[in-house]
């Protein structure tokens, strides 16, 4: 997961030699970059159970839908190509919805990372302690 963010994080910033290094060591990068856009957008578009549904929150569910479903196709059938521009419209994404504003783009997405990266220890350990 931090190899995935990491990647998207080289192609926000240029760094072409880290991306393509990344991409390289990141064989499942086809699939971990439409998971990683899952963690992004859902929590963004999904309906809440925390309000009262209104037409706007059904049509910005179904739109968070379709860009997800968009995502994996293109990384399906396109896995070589994908990667930069899935990476890019991850970015497009957090610059447009989740940045306070278009500048923080890397801000964001290394807090999103560090986020990630913490969930995924817990689960880790919380398996191992399953398993003692």
């Amino acid at each position: 997961m931090q190899l995935g963010f990491d990647y998207v994080l080289a192609v926000e910033t240029g760094d072409d030699v880290q991306a393509a290094r990344l991409a390289s060591e990141v064989q499942q990068l086809p699939g971990l970059l439409p998971a990683i856009a899952e963690l992004i957008v859902f929590p963004v578009t999904a309906l809440s159970d925390d309000t009262d549904p209104c037409a706007d929150s059904f049509a910005l569910d179904e739109v968070g839908v379709i860009y997800l479903m968009a995502i994996r196709e293109w990384a399906t059938h396109a896995p070589a190509a994908a990667a930069p521009g899935i990476a890019r419209t991850i970015t497009h994404f957090v610059g447009q919805v989740l940045a306070e504003a278009p500048t923080d783009v890397v801000q964001a997405l290394q807090a999103l990372r560090n986020e990630q990266v913490e969930r995924a220890r817990a689960v880790a350990a919380s398996v191992v302690a399953l398993h003692r």
